[in-house]
């Protein structure tokens, strides 16, 4: 089974060599006509979330990646990857120890290009406390700048309008905290899940895209006691129900910590 960007790379490569043989008069007709590509449906059994031995798994396997920060990084975070791939340095201080989202890129591969994005909701728009694991991520990163490869797509400045006040603001490639280490442009979207396909397969866990990482963070939050509403406001979400529907899951052993600890009570 091919990851759904093989699947549209390949889609959109073949219908534009076969338009071009059309035009160029080597075929009579464009075989692909009718043919529409379709977002692959995520198999029953793709999980949501991690449990602690996977999430352990998964990370050991995701040292030998070059995306080991990106991943690290949201189990810490919960970011959104389209929040992750438009991090910029100005939106981390590293002396208060903080992330803002304030923006979003993603790659349209229809068109061919990248664009910048205020974040999904007003709600959006947040500071989180970086814990100290996230911190030294950055800090790494930020340490080995200069020494990583770059393309001239980090020579352009992408405009967006701001969500909160309709204004132009602007992100900047080159101060991008994440890049492709071999092309020196950010990564796609999608080989972002591509290349997670891979690692699980090494790792010999059942197959997640990257949203379940942010999924991850939020049931690893809410195992180690955060209150519900301090969480809407880490990931963002306007609407408390909506994210305890979505994002939170009671992992087995958490059920079972739980019974054991409601077995050691003291009664009256």
């Amino acid at each position: 089974t091919y990851a759904g960007s093989t699947i549209r790379q390949t889609y959109i490569a073949m219908g534009t060599m076969l338009k071009a043989a059309l035009m160029n008069d080597l075929i009579i007709k464009h075989p692909m006509n009718g043919v529409r590509y379709t977002k692959p449906v995520r198999a029953k059994d793709d999980i949501k979330f991690l449990t602690r031995e996977e999430q352990r798994i998964f990370l050991e396997a995701a040292k030998r990646s070059h995306n080991y920060n990106q991943y690290a990084l949201i189990l810490e975070t919960g970011l959104r990857t389209g929040e992750l791939i438009g991090l910029t340095w100005d939106a981390i201080d590293f002396e208060k120890r903080t992330l803002t989202v304030n923006k979003t890129l993603e790659y349209r591969h229809k068109q061919g290009y990248w664009r910048a994005g205020p974040p999904k909701t007003p709600q959006s728009y947040r500071t989180i406390p970086l814990t100290e694991r996230a911190h030294n991520i950055l800090k790494e990163i930020w340490d080995n700048r200069e020494y990583r490869k770059k393309s001239p797509l980090l020579s352009e400045t992408l405009e967006y309008i701001d969500r909160r006040t309709g204004a132009t603001s602007q992100l900047v490639m080159g101060d991008l905290v994440f890049i492709n280490w071999r092309t020196g442009e950010p990564a796609k979207n999608s080989s972002y899940d591509t290349h997670l396909y891979k690692l699980c397969d090494e790792a010999g866990i059942k197959r997640f895209c990257m949203h379940a990482l942010r999924h991850t963070y939020a049931t690893r939050a809410i195992e180690a006691g955060m209150q519900p509403k301090v969480l809407q406001k880490l990931l963002g979400h306007a609407s408390i129900k909506t994210m305890v529907d979505r994002y939170v899951h009671v992992a087995t052993e958490s059920l079972l910590e739980a019974i054991r600890q409601f077995e050691s009570r003291e009664i009256a």
